[in-house]
């Protein structure tokens, strides 16, 4: 029997460690999660930094553990996102480059 094609989603979830493809993979997380706090609200937390209280439907340690959360959140989107795409960019142009493709000349070094 054949097995049925998978998915370009499953395809892109059984990337290999460090590969452009887990790269991606890593960034797309990364940027849900992001999106998924910024959704909740958890903007207001970070209100901690400034003294003030957090909203007070919840506990002062509530309100820190969520603030930090979207912190975290928000410097690996800031941060790491980019990052990671530009690691799979060159990730991705090296490995185009070592098939031996004949747009070789792209690279540093002479023309063909």
């Amino acid at each position: 029997m054949r097995t049925p094609p998978r998915s370009w989603l499953g395809r892109l979830w059984k990337a290999d460690a460090f590969s452009p493809k887990d790269f991606i993979r890593r960034a797309v997380f990364l940027a849900v999660a992001y999106g998924v706090a910024e959704l909740a609200g958890l903007r207001e937390f970070t209100s901690f930094l400034s003294g003030t209280a957090p909203p007070a439907a919840v506990s002062d340690a509530t309100g820190a553990f969520f603030g930090c959360l979207f912190m975290v959140l928000y410097f690996a989107w800031v941060l790491l996102v980019p990052i990671l795409l530009i690691a799979a960019a060159l990730g991705g142009l090296w490995r185009w480059h070592r098939s031996g493709s004949r747009f070789a000349f792209l690279s540093v070094g002479r023309w063909r």
